[in-house]
């Protein structure tokens, strides 16, 4: 006889599990997070940060060769960069042999930016590449603010 009050829990148990979780009630916490999570976040960068963003996505993709629309990296460049900016990093990459946006031979492992300040029409982004080797190096962006063309780029090392 002992074990029908073992049996009775036991089935009681099952039905309520049965039950709440038809019910949500055993949602795990995961399904409550808001989808809307990444793209508030995104909402708080700014117009500059996101037009750097943009140009060093897509510079990555290119010279990957996996940009979607076939870029190489010098298309990026000009559609991202004035042309006095542009004509300059290619003299830069010339006289130093090295990738003039990463300022290496090699490609980042991640990167994170962020607007420094606004002056004389012009937002500052500073860009920090992270290597393979575990160094980072950062690039500063200067951006017309009403333009997003990228108009200057310096290493301030």
């Amino acid at each position: 006889m002992s074990y029908r009050p073992r049996l009775r829990s036991a089935v009681i148990g099952a039905c309520t599990a049965v039950l709440l979780a038809g019910s949500g009630l055993l949602a795990l916490p995961v399904q409550a997070e808001s989808p809307q999570a990444p793209a508030a976040a995104a909402l708080k960068s700014t117009s500059s940060e996101r037009t750097a963003d943009s140009f060093i996505q897509e510079y990555i993709w290119a010279v990957q060769g996996s940009h979607n629309e076939g870029l190489d990296s010098y298309k990026v460049r000009a559609k991202f960069l004035s042309k006095e900016l542009d004509e300059a990093l290619t003299q830069w990459g010339s006289d130093h042999q090295s990738d003039p946006v990463y300022r290496r031979n090699e490609g980042p492992k991640t990167y994170s930016l962020s607007e420094t300040g606004q002056a004389n029409g012009n937002a500052k982004v500073i860009v920090t590449y992270s290597w393979e080797n575990g160094t980072s190096s950062d690039i500063w962006l200067t951006i017309g603010v009403d333009s997003q063309v990228i108009t200057g780029l310096t290493d301030p090392s």
